[in-house]
């Protein structure tokens, strides 16, 4: 049995490189399987190529200028097999239907516009029961409270108990749950912060069938990193799902540490002159040499690598307790270091940045023309 992890953000804008980049970096941090992702901000016919090895299967849905715009991510892992999708014209909802092997399933991502929420609610929820098969899954950013006094920190709501009720009676007759909030039952967290405002509101859900309830062994709310909304993530158990596999690729960037290249340098001084003997083939020379360098470049990127783990693990620790104290008390000297451990991360992201950016330089190198 394997856990799926289902990851839901709302980007708040994804045109530049370095953010695509950051976002990238998070999602293979958690380990994410599928990507439900809102204010992606593509503009019809000018979707930027979503590389990533990790992810190499991406569904959107545009609009006309640089604002809404959802996207589907399926990890490289994850089985799934999209039969039919629909597509919002006006960038606000993307839905996937397919298989997980045997399983069938429907992904629902929205991005509810800012006015007149619980209409298009109604009104989107009715395309969506004509268009789900199987298991349904719901997820994305609702821009709306759905129990004030647990999911906003402001004084009123904009919502009448009388709107709010017509739309809780249309999720419960497509049998849908806010799965966060029932393993979370009388607690108080959320998504998204308005400075402006200076208040918190929780407008990130996934809604799961009730029939896959008992498979949802987690669903958590993740701290503000890299957007201005939290991510929201649910992880639900599949049966014979294969496991993952891992391929070594030399990473260029370790070579241009000059203290790294000295360590290389004395392996192979070492190496050669411990067997560069009579008695062996000079080919079994070289062809061993490559194993040797290969094993030291991997525990020479390891450890960066946990370094970097390590120095983003803490950082997010900071972000997300410091996060919880301004939530209960919100003053500018809090928020103003909350906003500098965010700076640290996003600057700490963009190392990898570089390193994304090389190799689509060395791509398009080794692709095109070339003198003669």
């Amino acid at each position: 049995m394997a856990q799926v992890k289902l990851y839901s953000l709302n980007v708040n804008g994804m045109n530049v490189p370095q953010k695509r980049s950051q976002v990238y970096h998070i999602l293979r941090r958690e380990c994410a399987d599928l990507v439900f992702l809102q204010e992606t901000h593509y503009r019809h016919n000018h979707t930027p190529n979503m590389y990533s090895k990790c992810f190499p299967d991406w569904y959107h849905t545009t609009y006309s200028t640089a604002a809404r715009g959802v996207s589907i991510g399926i990890g490289k892992y994850l089985p799934f097999t999209v039969t039919a999708k629909l597509v919002d014209t006006d960038g606000r909802y993307l839905f996937l239907k397919g298989q997980i092997l045997n399983t069938a399933i429907t992904f629902a991502n929205v991005y509810v516009p800012n006015v007149g929420q619980i209409k298009w609610l109604l009104q989107t929820l009715d395309t969506l029961k004509e268009f789900a098969s199987g298991i349904l899954i719901l997820g994305g950013n609702f821009n709306i409270s759905m129990d004030h006094s647990l999911d906003s920190t402001s004084a009123g709501s904009l919502f009448s108990d009388k709107q709010l009720h017509r739309l809780k009676v249309a999720l419960a007759d497509m049998r849908l749950t806010d799965i966060w909030r029932l393993l979370h039952s009388g607690e108080k967290d959320f998504t998204v912060f308005s400075k402006v405002h200076g208040t918190y509101q929780r407008l990130d859900y996934f809604f799961v069938a009730n029939s896959a309830i008992p498979a949802i062994s987690n669903a958590v709310i993740g701290p503000m990193t890299i957007s201005d909304h939290a991510p929201v993530y649910i992880e639900i158990r599949f049966q014979d799902i294969p496991s993952k596999t891992w391929s070594w690729r030399l990473n260029g960037t370790l070579l241009e540490d000059e203290t790294h290249r000295e360590q290389i340098k004395n392996v192979l001084l070492q190496y050669f002159s411990l067997n560069d003997q009579p008695d062996v083939s000079k080919p079994i020379i070289w062809e061993a040499h490559k194993a040797v360098v290969r094993g030291e470049l991997i525990s020479i990127g390891s450890k960066v690598k946990k370094q970097r783990t390590k120095l983003i693990d803490s950082l997010l620790l900071q972000i997300s307790t410091l996060e919880r104290t301004y939530k209960a008390n919100q003053t500018p000297t809090l928020l103003s270091q909350l906003e500098s451990l965010r700076s640290q991360l996003k600057d700490l992201l963009n190392i990898k940045t570089a390193k994304v950016l090389q190799a689509l330089r060395f791509k398009y190198y080794s692709h095109g023309d070339k003198g003669s």
